[in-house]
């Protein structure tokens, strides 16, 4: 071996433990981010009396969501009664506010959803108030679980916060009150009628609200109200564990879930919304019970929310709800960076320049030509789009492989982590097929400014369009462009290590952001995990260079390919479907007493035992109000229909006014009332006293008691059809149904619903 050669070979080396040890110290930063936000600590129930305990949080939790609650049963009074009695045992004097409810969310197309709400409230008196902090969480569960995390945790919370501050002997300067709503889970009804009627809603306040949406994982301050620097800048500095991220508030548009936040910020109270999400697969289920808890994220819920509590309660709220909105988001140590959502946009204006200039100066260096680099731009279009493609559908591909998947409320299996790694490394893989294609047609230095390039516009455009996700490109674009510049002076040996020092903001950010955003559920991978994956990836090209093989590279995007199709094998295979980790079906029954015809209803995708009741698309008028289901003929159940009595009716200048009770003769606690044909003739319609303005076509009352619900409402003169619906949202009560066939012990019955419907001529 010559000389040269030798030192060719000594330098390649080099070269290539310099490039693998970045990689590593790269991949390494990212595992830090995101287990520095992961909660592990937990207070014994022997702690300090003026501190929150996770045990002494659960102990309440396994005294009252032992059973489902939902919002009209014996059980769910059961457990009103004792939280009641739980926080007059710490001195307080809690009331009970009854109220009717109107659901504040979109219900275009359907039947407004109301109730008769019974929200737990309490209050805490300051010295010398500015407003109100709020502690709040809801009591009332779905039908199919206790609801021991959703949102048993959230009011443990509340109860375990009360009884520190009450132990601790301090009053605050600010008004401290718990509210604990009622009925969120149908319609986030509790805290709407707080907001139209309860005179504590009204003033100043700030609402700290803690909820669930899985079994662990950290607790996400995932949004607040707009004008919130006071807010999330008290957040960062007074939180023991402040994790938080503004591009979550752009997330939850995707989702189908909701909070009382919706309810609180018409009412101009200020807010902070809070959950844990991993473990989804618990969510909505049979297994939210005690034993599902996760002490760790239950403290870090009760710490923050204590804090905070103090925090805020001896600050001047008036300074504290106005202000700028924020673009933050964690950096650890436990950091919550924060700044100016203005300042989204100009920072993603300032790493576009920086990438251009640094495309630049690489092509006055001969390094890089502009043709080649505005080609590596345009095919950097490649990979991102096919990872929003591969994410869209991966979720899908795992359902068509084993169709027991789909019962999830969350599309998240029980053993998700294998599938998380399958995403990670399936973008991976998409990344380095392409480039193995392109590398040497391209080059390594123009493919990288190319995804760079990207990385920089899109920082920049959510800089304008949604500043709160702007972070998630626009750092790790400005990371790796100066980082590309300060190489373009450095001496040759130290390039690998400048490059790598550019990359950090993408490990710290892209990487951490891709991980955690895939518990709200896989079929949202294609969304952010995998793109995000594939532009920290793009700029990371010319450090992969440096340990790509000179033979056989295909080698390297196949065995990509290989572990990510392994991962999903090991997933599917060790993923439980059995008695301990059932999945979710749908069945619902629906009796029209006119006719004396009865329909099986189940989802538009059921699973093998819910298939034998379904059978052709449609819309079930009346029966149950919604989406389209499947139907099917069902044997009719002797089931006594709902009843209608006319209190009052008249008619004056060609308006007729009717008053009417409609109530359940069978003890179904939720009823309906709808009218048939043109309903634009409807002119106005009120429910126990509450006008429905967003639908004046009908309603759904949950909690309508044995007396019923009154409605009113005017209509032109003349005959008119009114449809009354009374529903029952048990579960169990399906096995007194004829033609039932209960389901395996790896099923559970979510949605279970049986209606009876009766028109009404008047």
């Amino acid at each position: 071996m010559t000389p040269v050669a030798a030192d060719e070979q000594a330098s390649r080396r080099r070269s290539l433990a310099a490039g693998l040890t970045a990689l590593c110290v790269l991949v390494l930063i990212a595992i830090g981010a995101i287990t520095d936000t992961t909660p592990t600590a937990v207070n014994p129930a022997g702690a300090p009396a003026r501190e929150f305990s996770a045990r002494r949080a659960f102990s309440q939790v396994e005294r009252f969501a032992v059973k489902p609650h939902p919002v009209g049963t014996a059980e769910h009074t059961r457990v009103r009664d004792y939280l009641v009695g739980e926080l007059r045992r710490l001195g307080l004097r809690p009331e009970v506010h009854e109220a009717v409810g109107v659901s504040p969310m979109d219900e275009r197309g359907d039947p407004v959803t109301a109730g008769r709400v019974f929200n737990i409230v309490t209050v805490i008196p300051g010295t010398a108030p500015t407003g109100r902090v709020f502690v709040t969480a809801h009591y009332d569960s779905v039908p199919e679980g206790p609801g021991a995390n959703d949102d048993g945790a959230g009011t443990a919370s509340a109860i375990e916060t009360a009884r520190a501050l009450v132990a601790d002997g301090t009053r605050l300067r600010n008004d401290v009150v718990f509210l604990i709503t009622d009925a969120e889970e149908a319609g986030l009804l509790g805290s709407e009628a707080f907001v139209a009627g309860h005179p504590l809603a009204k003033g100043r306040s700030v609402v700290l609200n803690n909820e669930a949406r899985g079994a662990k994982g950290p607790v996400l301050m995932f949004r607040s109200t707009p004008s919130n620097s006071g807010l999330i800048s008290m957040f960062g500095s007074a939180a023991p564990m402040p994790v938080a991220d503004s591009v979550y508030a752009e997330l939850m548009k995707l989702l189908n879930n909701d909070t009382d936040f919706t309810a609180f910020a018409p009412g101009r109270m200020a807010v902070l919304d809070s959950a844990y999400a991993n473990a989804g697969t618990v969510y909505h289920s049979v297994l939210d019970d005690p034993a599902h808890v996760d002490l760790a994220a239950l403290q870090q819920m009760g710490d923050n929310t204590l804090a905070l509590v103090r925090a805020f309660g001896a600050t001047d709220l008036a300074r504290l709800t106005t202000g700028n909105d924020l673009v933050y988001f964690n950096l650890p140590p436990g950091l919550l960076v924060r700044y100016p959502s203005w300042a989204a946009s100009l920072l993603g204006a300032v790493a576009l320049l920086a990438a251009l200039a640094l495309i630049f100066l690489a092509r006055r260096r001969g390094m890089v030509t502009l043709r080649r680099t505005l080609l590596g731009t345009a095919l950097a279009l490649i990979p991102i789009g096919a990872g929003v493609g591969a994410g869209v559908f991966f979720w899908d591909l795992l359902k068509m492989i084993r169709p027991e998947l789909s019962g999830t409320a969350t599309t998240t299996p029980y053993q998700p982590e294998p599938f998380w790694l399958a995403v990670v490394m399936l973008a991976g893989t998409i990344l380095l097929a392409w480039y193995a294609l392109l590398r040497r047609r391209v080059g390594t230095a123009e493919l990288a400014l190319g995804m760079l390039t990207w990385a920089a516009l899109i920082g920049l455009g959510l800089g304008i369009v949604a500043p709160g996700a702007s972070h998630l490109a626009a750092w790790p674009a400005l990371g790796a462009a100066l980082g590309g510049l300060a190489a373009l002076g450095c001496p040759p040996r130290w390039r690998v290590l400048v490059l790598a020092a550019g990359l950090v903001p993408g490990a710290l950010i892209l990487l951490p952001s891709a991980w955690n955003t895939l518990p709200t559920g896989l079929q949202y991978a294609g969304y952010a995990p995998m793109p995000l994956v594939i532009l920290f990836g793009g700029p990371l090209l010319p450090l992969i260079e440096t340990v790509w093989p000179r033979r056989r590279s295909p080698l390297i995007p196949l065995t990509a390919l290989a572990v990510s199709i392994t991962l999903v094998a090991a997933g599917l295979l060790a993923e439980p479907i059995d008695k301990e980790h059932p999945r979710r079906t749908s069945l619902a029954y629906g009796l029209d007493a006119d006719t004396g015809e009865a329909v099986w209803l189940t989802s538009k995708s059921p699973d093998q035992w819910a298939r034998r009741y379904g059978g052709a698309a449609g819309h079930p008028a009346a029966q149950l109000w919604g989406g389209s289901k499947l139907l099917s003929p069902a044997k009719a159940a002797a089931l006594a229909a709902p009843s209608l009595r006319v209190l009052a009716d008249t008619t004056r200048h060609g308006v007729r006014t009717l008053r009417v009770r409609i109530r359940s003769e069978r003890g179904a606690n939720t009823v309906g009332l709808r009218v048939d044909g043109d309903t634009s003739t409807v002119r106005s319609l009120t429910v126990e006293g509450r006008s429905i303005t967003a639908d004046p076509a009908g309603f759904v009352f949950h909690a309508s008691g044995a007396a019923g619900v009154e409605a009113s409402l005017e209509v032109p003169g003349g005959k008119i059809r009114l449809r009354v619906t009374d529903v029952s949202p048990n579960p169990r009560e399906l096995s007194t149904l004829p033609g039932f066939i209960a389901p395996p012990d790896w099923l559970f019955v979510g949605d279970a619903k049986i209606s009876v419907t009766k028109a009404y001529t008047l």
